[in-house]
């Protein structure tokens, strides 16, 4: 395991920082066959400029447990692109279900967001967790198994 910084905000997007030291380890995933599209509509009114990119608050997606997502990279919007997703508060697990309630928006072009439009899609992907095994044991497993 490795010590590791996280750096979040405390309260809101812009507001408190917070940091907090954790231990975590690397792990690869496979992502199966099946998964969802949720629409990220925008939960609030918003002038936005050429490219600037702002935090837009959405109608919240739960991304349930055990499942990645990634904006779709085709322009839903007018005048811009969703490239990511934003909660406040300490990261949480991919075990675990989690909500998201902010996006941010890439303009291409002035203008305003309003209450209820598609900003985008999120593909929400099921995967299942691999944790790797410490560094040379599955070679030692398998040279000890299969020694004749």
């Amino acid at each position: 395991m490795t010590k590791i910084e996280l750096v979040c905000w405390k309260d809101r997007i812009g507001g408190e920082i917070k940091r907090e030291t954790v231990e975590a380890f690397s792990y690869g995933f496979t992502v199966g066959p099946h998964g969802e599209w949720e629409m990220v509509i925008a939960n609030e009114d918003k002038e936005v400029k050429k490219d600037k990119l702002v935090n837009i608050k959405i109608e919240q997606i739960e991304v349930p447990p055990r499942s990645i997502v990634l904006p779709c990279p085709i322009m839903r919007h007018a005048l811009g692109i969703v490239t990511s997703f934003a909660a406040v508060g300490k990261p949480k697990r991919v075990e675990g279900r989690r909500l998201l309630d902010e996006a941010i928006f890439h303009p291409i072009f002035d203008g305003t967001i309003n209450k209820g439009q598609l900003l985008g899609v999120a593909n929400i992907f099921y995967a299942s967790i691999e944790r790797r095994l410490v560094r040379g044991a599955a070679e030692r497993w398998l040279q000890e198994r299969y020694r004749y």
